[in-house]
C-alpha cells in the first residue's frame, strides 16, 4: 500500500520535526542519546499517523491508555526521545486546533498530553521541575505559559509505561521487548478477535538488533511461538549494526563469521519474517505495516519486520554529508557527546532552517552558560520547531488525523470476559470464606460448554504426608474455579515438579483449540517465562482505570534459579507503582527453596538465591515462606486479598521446599487456628507462666520448623522456657493490629531472640533483631560454606538443622540468656 504525495509529505514533515525536537532536547539537556532515536523516528511517526486500516496504531491521543487501543512498545528504552518529541508535536497540534476552533473533539487533558514545555524536563527529576522556573524568575514569563496548567513533566531517559502511548518500561537486558508475547497472548485469553473491524488490540514493538542478543529478548523467540500469538504481535527490528560501543557484525561478532544472519535467526525459530531495505523510507514503512495488517489471521506465527536503518539518521543528509559537515552515524552517534550548540548541532539545525524557512535563536553563539538564558533559548527554539505546524495546514492535518484514528477506539467491543468487575475480589477468595473440607465442584468450560467434576483440598488432616508444595496446585485451582480461569501459570518445564501442573481446570492453554486452559507450555526459560507473565498481568480490559479486568499469572522454578526472574520483576514493580490504571498481580514461585534441594546437587542449593525477592521497597511485594500444608491456603489468600485491593502490591512471592513432611497437629500449638498463617506470624509455643523466660525463637522454612516442632517435648522435659513463633510473612504480620503484633513479638523480644531458619544469617525473617541474634541463630549458612549435597537428611544434618542440632542450639541460647542481656546492656553504657 503506497502513500499519496500529500501523505508522504506530511509524514516526512512530522518526521523532520520529531528529529529536530529530539536533537534539540539533547543539545540543551547535554545528556541522553540521539543516534538510536533518530533511526526509529520514521517507523515511530508512521505507526502513529498512517491509521489502523493500514497497519498503524489504533489509539486515542485523548485517552492513550484506553484498554482497547493498540499497545505500542518503545522496547529500545534509550530511544524514547523519538517518542517524547513526537508526543510533543501531536500534543501541540491538538492544543493549537482546540484553541483555534473551540471544538472539544480536539481537547486533550494537559495531565495526559505531552507538550513542548515538557522538553525542559528531559532527563530531569520531578522534584526539580516543581521549582525550575521559579528559581530563575521565569514562572510568570509568557514563554513558559504552558507550565501554568500542570507544571513541567519529568521525562525519564528510558521509556516508561506512563509515557503517552508507550506501554512498556524499556530496558535493561532486553526486558522491554521480552514482555511482548504475554501482552499479545492476553488479548487471545480474554477473547478479543485478532482481525476484522473488531480486531485487535495488536502490539507493535520497536527494538534493535543489539538488544535482541540479550537473554530475555532471545527467549521471546520461543515464548511468542509457544503462545501462538500470530499477527497480534508485530516486532519492528531496527537493523543498523550499531550498539553503544561497537558494531555487531565485524565488531562483537568477528567479520570472518559470515553465518550470523538476523533473518535466518528468526525464521529458524518459526517466525513470520518481513524485510525492508530502507527503514527511513516512508513508502517502504507503510508497505511493511500494511503487509503485516493484511496477513492471514489463522497464521499463528508471530511477526517481525527487519528494517535496515541508520543509527544517526537525518532526513536531509545526502551521501553522509550535511553540507560540508560529515554525518555522524553508527555507534558514535549513541551518546550525546557534543557541546551545547556545537558545530554538528548547528549543521543539523541549519538543514531544518533551510527546509522550513525559520531561524533558531542564539545557536551560532556557542554554549549558553547562564541557566536562565539556557531555558529561554531552549523553549524559544522548541517553539520555532512547533511553528512549522502553521505551515501548509500541517497542524490541522495532524489534529484531524488524530481525531479520526481516536474515534475508532470505542468503550464497547467484543471480548470473552465480563470487563465490568474484578473476579479476584470475589468473597470466596477471602480467608474467612475458605472451605476447610475438601470440595467436589462442577466446573464449566466457558469456550466449549463442557462440564466436569473437580476436587479442591485447601486443608488436610494432621498426620498426612503432604508437604507445603502439594498445596500450590490447590490454591491455583480454587482461584481458577472462582475467577473463571483467570490464573495463568508459566513454569520452566517444571510444572509438575513444583506443583502447579494441576492448578488448571482445563489443561494446557492454546488460543485456537483450548483458550480456557491456564497452564502455558513453557521451555526452561526463567527470564522469558516471567517476562511473558508480566506481559499478561500488565494488561486490563476494564474501561474504568480504577477497576481491574484481566488475569493474574505465576511463573515458577527451583528457588536457586529464581534470580533469573528478578530483573524483569524489578522493572515490573516500578511499572506497577506508577501505573495510571489497575493491573494484575505477578506471582513468583520458588518451588524448591531451602537447603533441601541440595540433594540434587550443590548448584540447586537454594538459600542465598531466594534472598533477591526481599530486594523491593517495603509494602510493594508480599513474601510468603511456608513450612506446613495447612499454612498455604490461609497465608496465600491473605496476601491475595490484600493485592486485589491495594494497587501498591504488584508481586506475591511464594517459597516452599521439596520434602513431603507430615501435616502438623496444631491442637497443642499456642495458636491452634488452622488459618493462623493469614496473620503472618503466629505462636507455636508460648512461655510457660511459671519460671524464668529464656527468650524467643523465630522459625522459618520447612525442615527447620518441622524439626523444631519435633523437639517440643524435649524442650519441655529440659525445662527450657522459650516462646516459638512461626514466621510465614513479615508483610502479612505488619498489617495486623498493633495489639496482635505486640502479643506475638513485642519490641523488647527483638533483643532476646534467636532464629532457626533454612534461609541465611544475612536475611532474617524479622527486621530490627538485636545485635546478638546472629550469634545464637541456626541457619543453613552457619559455617559460610556451600553445602556438599547428598540425601535430604544428610543435607539437613550438614546444615545443622536436624532435631539434635536445633535442641543444642536452643539449649545454648537459653543457658546464656543472662549473659546475652548483660552484654547488650553493657554495650549501651
Amino acid at each position: 500500500m503506497t502513500l499519496n504525495k500529500e501523505e508522504r509529505d506530511r509524514l516526512e514533515d512530522v518526521g523532520f520535526m520529531t528529529c529536530m525536537t529530539l536533537v534539540l532536547m539533547g543539545n540543551y539537556a547535554q545528556t541522553g542519546h540521539f543516534g538510536g532515536p533518530l533511526a526509529y523516528t520514521p517507523f515511530n511517526v508512521a505507526a502513529h499517523l498512517i491509521g489502523p486500516e493500514r497497519g498503524g496504531l489504533r489509539y486515542d491521543i485523548r485517552r492513550p491508555k484506553h484498554p482497547f487501543g493498540d499497545k505500542f512498545m518503545m522496547a529500545a528504552g534509550h530511544s524514547v526521545p523519538t517518542c517524547y518529541a513526537l508526543y510533543m508535536i501531536l500534543g501541540q497540534a491538538m492544543e493549537r486546533r482546540f484553541k483555534l476552533t473551540g471544538d472539544k473533539r480536539y481537547a486533550v487533558d494537559p495531565e495526559v498530553a505531552l507538550l513542548p514545555i515538557d522538553a525542559l524536563g528531559f532527563r530531569r527529576g520531578a522534584g526539580a521541575m516543581k521549582t525550575l522556573l521559579a528559581e530563575q524568575g521565569l514562572d510568570s514569563d509568557p514563554l513558559f505559559g504552558q507550565a501554568k496548567a500542570r507544571g513541567i513533566k519529568a521525562l525519564s531517559g528510558h521509556a516508561e509505561s506512563i509515557d503517552v502511548t508507550n506501554d512498556v518500561n524499556g530496558g535493561p537486558s532486553g526486558v522491554g521487548v521480552a514482555t511482548a508475547a504475554g501482552k499479545a497472548a492476553f488479548w487471545d485469553m480474554v477473547g478479543a478477535p485478532i482481525s476484522g473491524e473488531e480486531g485487535g488490540p495488536k502490539i507493535i514493538a520497536l527494538e534493535g538488533e543489539f538488544a535482541m542478543t540479550e537473554g530475555h529478548a532471545q527467549e521471546l523467540k520461543t515464548q511468542a511461538l509457544a503462545l501462538k500469538v500470530g499477527k497480534r504481535l508485530r516486532v519492528i527490528l531496527s537493523d543498523n549494526n550499531a550498539g553503544i560501543d561497537d558494531v555487531l557484525l565485524g565488531g562483537v561478532i568477528p567479520k570472518e563469521f559470515t553465518g550470523y544472519r538476523l533473518h535466518e535467526q528468526w525464521t529458524s525459530y518459526g517466525w513470520n519474517v518481513l524485510t525492508a531495505d530502507d527503514g527511513g523510507d516512508y513508502d517502504q514503512i507503510a508497505q511493511t505495516l500494511a503487509e503485516m495488517e493484511k496477513s492471514d489471521p489463522s497464521d499463528r506465527r508471530p511477526m517481525i519486520a527487519i528494517a535496515k536503518t541508520t543509527k544517526g539518521y537525518w532526513p536531509s543528509a545526502v551521501n553522509g554529508q550535511l553540507g560540508s559537515v560529515k554525518q555522524i552515524v553508527s555507534y558514535a552517534s549513541h551518546p550525546y557527546g557534543h557541546k551545547m550548540n556545537s558545530e554538528y548541532f548547528v549543521a543539523l539545525a541549519e538543514s531544518f532552517e533551510r527546509r522550513y524557512g525559520i531561524s533558531f535563536e542564539g545557536i551560532r553563539k556557542g554554549a549558553v552558560s547562564d541557566p536562565k538564558e539556557r531555558l529561554i533559548q531552549f523553549k524559544t527554539n522548541i517553539d520555532k520547531i512547533m511553528s512549522v505546524l502553521d505551515q501548509k495546514g500541517l497542524g490541522d492535518w495532524i489534529a484531524d488525523r488524530l481525531v479520526e484514528i481516536g474515534d475508532t477506539v470505542q468503550d464497547s467491543r467484543k471480548i470473552g470476559i465480563d470487563n465490568s468487575s474484578d473476579p479476584f475480589q470475589d468473597e470466596r477468595l477471602r480467608v474467612a470464606k475458605l472451605p476447610l473440607e475438601p470440595q467436589k465442584l462442577t466446573a464449566k468450560n466457558p469456550s466449549s460448554g463442557a462440564e466436569k467434576e473437580v476436587s479442591v483440598a485447601l486443608f488436610r488432616k494432621p498426620g498426612e504426608s503432604l508437604g507445603a508444595r502439594r498445596a500450590i496446585s490447590e490454591i491455583i485451582r480454587w482461584t481458577n474455579y472462582v475467577t473463571g480461569n483467570r490464573f495463568i501459570t508459566l513454569a520452566a518445564d517444571l510444572s509438575e515438579s513444583i506443583n502447579v501442573e494441576h492448578g488448571s481446570l482445563w489443561g494446557h492453554y492454546d488460543p485456537v483449540t483450548n483458550p480456557s486452559g491456564t497452564r502455558v507450555k513453557a521451555a526452561i526459560q526463567e527470564a522469558g517465562n516471567v517476562a511473558s507473565a508480566i506481559g499478561l498481568v500488565s494488561q486490563s480490559a476494564s474501561v474504568d482505570p480504577n477497576k481491574f479486568a484481566g488475569v493474574w499469572a505465576l511463573s515458577g522454578t527451583y528457588g536457586a534459579f529464581t534470580p533469573l526472574m528478578y530483573t524483569p520483576a524489578r522493572v515490573w514493580s516500578q511499572q506497577n507503582q506508577d501505573s495510571r490504571f489497575r493491573m494484575g498481580v505477578l506471582h513468583i514461585l520458588a518451588g524448591h527453596s531451602g537447603p533441601e534441594t541440595a540433594a540434587d546437587g550443590r548448584t540447586h542449593f537454594g538459600i542465598f538465591a531466594t534472598q533477591v525477592w526481599r530486594l523491593f521497597p517495603r509494602g510493594q511485594v508480599i513474601h510468603l515462606n511456608f513450612w506446613d500444608y495447612n499454612d498455604v491456603a490461609p497465608g496465600y489468600f491473605a496476601a491475595a486479598e490484600i493485592a486485589a485491593r491495594d494497587p501498591k502490591v504488584g508481586i506475591i512471592i511464594i517459597e516452599v521446599a521439596r520434602p513431603d513432611n507430615v501435616v502438623a497437629d496444631r491442637s497443642n500449638f499456642a495458636d491452634p487456628d488452622i488459618k493462623a498463617a493469614a496473620k503472618g506470624f503466629y505462636v507455636i509455643r508460648d512461655f510457660a507462666p511459671a519460671g524464668p523466660r529464656h527468650g524467643t525463637v523465630i522459625a522459618q522454612g520447612a525442615s527447620s520448623t518441622v524439626n523444631l516442632v519435633k523437639i517440643l517435648p524435649r524442650l519441655e522435659a529440659a525445662g527450657i522456657n522459650v516462646k516459638i513463633i512461626s514466621a510465614i510473612s513479615e508483610e502479612l504480620f505488619d498489617r495486623q493490629p498493633q495489639s496482635y503484633r505486640d502479643a506475638v513479638l513485642p519490641p523488647a523480644a527483638l533483643f532476646d531472640a534467636m532464629v532457626v531458619s533454612t534461609g541465611t544469617r544475612r536475611v532474617m525473617p524479622a527486621r530490627n533483631l538485636g545485635p546478638l541474634t546472629d550469634e545464637y541463630s541456626l541457619t543453613s549458612d552457619w559455617d559460610n560454606q556451600w553445602l556438599t549435597g547428598g540425601l535430604e537428611p544428610e543435607v539437613i544434618a550438614e546444615a545443622h538443622l536436624d532435631p539434635d542440632s536445633i535442641l543444642a542450639g536452643i539449649q545454648r541460647f537459653a543457658a546464656d540468656r543472662d549473659k546475652r542481656l548483660a552484654r547488650q546492656a553493657d554495650a549501651l553504657k
